[in-house]
């Protein structure tokens, strides 16, 4: 074993010696595909990857040897077809395995969510393009921005700029998951920075619908509760959030959107969910869960964000 050791080490000192008189021959780029196959055959004759017996390993020598001096003699093709066969001799591929792809942790994708949220925030807006941007967003937000007394469409008017663009700055970067958003919210689609930016600053512009789905209604007592004890310290004392920290408003929000993002960040699936609220709710059960959810899609909206009975978009009017 120590003899094939030192055999293999000794074709590595050779291999290596060689490499070097081919580069300072090589005419340049028209030999990169050469000089490729060259440093990997170079490498295998050095670590054996196959481990091949010695007569392999000499005679892919002794024809790296002849396929170097004809090759930088002019003669491409017999050196090339030369060298080639070392691939078999060494048996490994001749094309190179495909590098392994590292899938990016959660902190690369909040890192590039966090780029493009400080870039868009040290914008200045253009409404007048957000709202362009918006008629996209109407497909499923509908043109008021109440989204669908079902929840599965949340209500977004009026919510908090900051609020808006950092959830779209996490779907962009894979840092909150979003099927159904990336194909209107990407880059390719809307645009970069500014168009979060702009977007966002109009939508904080629409009235907010008072007359969202709400729960059952019998346990609200024990929602209110929880609610003071649990959330209102970030979500304000009426779910009014806080744009300052980017904290959402909650009021006015449709109660199965909310039970179904809450489930979500107790349970981990949420990425881009804030670690303190998911240890504060991680104990909830299904009755605390309704209830306080319940006690929430009541929260009254201040009136003078109230949209009127029967409002619709001026903007969207034909």
């Amino acid at each position: 074993m120590a003899a094939m050791q030192q055999r293999i080490a000794a074709y590595g000192r050779l291999a290596a010696a060689v490499l070097t008189a081919a580069a300072l021959l090589a005419p340049g780029a028209a030999a990169a595909d050469f000089e490729t196959d060259l440093a990997r055959i170079t490498e295998a004759l050095k670590t054996n990857p196959s481990r091949v017996l010695p007569a392999a390993l000499d005679a892919c020598m002794n024809r790296r040897a002849f396929a170097v001096e004809r090759y930088y003699a002019g003669d491409e093709v017999r050196g090339t077809r030369s060298l080639r066969a070392c691939f078999d001799l060494l048996e490994i591929p001749e094309t190179p395995p495909a590098p392994k792809v590292v899938a990016p942790t959660r902190q690369d994708l909040e890192a590039k969510a966090v780029g493009e949220f400080t870039r868009a925030m040290q914008l200045k807006p253009d409404i007048a393009n957000g709202l362009e941007i918006y008629r996209q967003c109407a497909a499923c937000h509908m043109p008021e921005g109440f989204g669908l007394w079902n929840g599965s469409v949340p209500q977004i008017a009026g919510q908090h700029r900051r609020v808006i663009i950092k959830q779209l700055a996490d779907m962009r970067a894979g840092h909150r998951d979003s099927v159904l958003m990336i194909p209107y919210a990407s880059v390719e689609s809307i645009g970069g920075a500014q168009a979060l930016a702009d977007v966002a600053a109009y939508i904080d512009t629409l009235e907010i619908n008072s007359a969202t789905g709400k729960g059952p209604g019998d346990d609200l007592e024990l929602g209110e509760r929880l609610y003071r004890e649990n959330c209102a310290t970030c979500h304000g004392p009426m779910g009014e959030g806080n744009d300052a920290r980017a904290v959402p408003r909650i009021h006015g929000q449709h109660f199965n959107y909310l039970v179904r993002q809450f489930e979500w960040i107790r349970d981990g699936k949420r990425r881009n969910a804030d670690p303190e609220m998911a240890a504060q709710i991680e104990h909830f059960g299904p009755r605390e869960t309704q209830a306080v959810l319940d006690y929430v899609s009541r929260l009254t909206v201040p009136p003078d964000l109230v949209a009127p009975p029967g409002w619709k978009n001026p903007d969207f009017a034909q």
